[in-house]
């Protein structure tokens, strides 16, 4: 469900910042403000390269159980007796 909310957000904000913005820029009429904007839309798609090099997770031919518990799993019942 987590993961469904983020992809929903992600692809509306993207889906209305992304037409305004480039919009915008050409309503300008200027080719260095739409090459900007182009140089901004590359240069954050090599900072989320960057970044998944980082913090991603190897997760190919993998279930998403053989890369984390799921969140409802429970830790089994400790044998310690009080």
């Amino acid at each position: 469900m987590a993961i469904a909310l983020f992809y929903s957000v992600g692809t509306g904000l993207g889906g209305i910042i992304g037409p305004v913005l480039f919009g915008g820029l050409v309503d300008t009429g200027s080719t260095t403000l739409v090459a900007a904007g182009y140089y901004l839309g590359a240069v954050m798609m090599m900072g989320g390269g960057v970044l998944e090099l980082l913090i991603g997770v190897e997760a190919a031919q993998q279930s998403l159980e053989d890369i984390a518990s799921p969140l409802s799993a429970e830790e089994p019942a400790s044998r310690e007796a009080a």
